[in-house]
């Protein structure tokens, strides 16, 4: 992993796109919905420490190729990705699990659990029964797993080696069939580069993922 806002790799066979900043979700949906990975109104499962639920401060633009969608995202705030995909139309139903302290009022367009343990019990029927017959995304930052909510860039704390492992395996294998998913790796929030790093190479093993084999988008 490098320390690069700019860095984005994908997997194209797998329908992975990785990026350091979250705003380039925004393009990697985009592309996706281009190269018919996912439907217009896909429904997007948000797994992140932050809800990033908030009103970009650009105007938005009609998107018809790849470029215009990676140029455009470029120009988004970390935060304000997933709105502008909902006023497009490429998202539809957002279903958010973040443990975030920002309310946010929830309606038919958000949802929100706060953890996978809320989620499993609570939710899960009924989001799973939602979203049938959608294109549905998987969109995660790996500063999930980071529960120091006060320092950035310092001072992770992070569950044991083993928890992180099979609650990636959960997120993979056991809550929808995903047909696409973006990875932000977000190492400031993680707690620095080092605990960055350390997420990224679990989350690469977890989802099988030989990282040589990445293609710049």
């Amino acid at each position: 992993m490098k320390n690069n806002s700019e860095y984005r790799v994908c997997f194209p066979e797998k329908r992975i796109f990785i990026s350091e900043d979250h705003n380039w979700a925004f393009s990697a949906w985009e592309i996706g919905r281009q190269r018919g990975y996912i439907d217009s109104g896909a429904a997007l499962i948000h797994i992140d420490a932050h809800v990033d639920y908030v009103d970009p401060k650009i105007e938005i633009v009609e998107i018809t190729t790849e470029q215009e969608a990676i140029n455009f995202g470029g120009n988004l705030g970390i935060a304000e990705f997933i709105i502008p995909a909902q006023q497009i139309g490429t998202i539809g139903n957002v279903y958010t699990i973040s443990n975030d302290s920002v309310y946010i009022n929830e309606g038919t367009e958000f949802k929100r659990a706060y953890t996978l343990n809320h989620f499993e019990h609570l939710y899960r029927v009924d989001w799973f029964d939602e979203t049938e017959d959608k294109s549905v995304i998987l969109d995660l930052d790996l500063d999930f797993f980071n529960f120091n909510y006060q320092d950035m860039y310092s001072n992770p704390v992070l569950l044991t080696e083993q928890l992180i492992r099979r609650e990636l395996e959960y997120i993979k294998d056991s809550i929808w069939e995903w047909d696409m998913i973006t990875v932000a790796l977000s190492p400031d929030f993680c707690g620095g580069e080092e605990a960055g790093k350390y997420l990224f190479d679990l989350f690469l093993d977890v989802f099988d993922l030989d990282i040589r084999k990445a293609v710049p988008w």
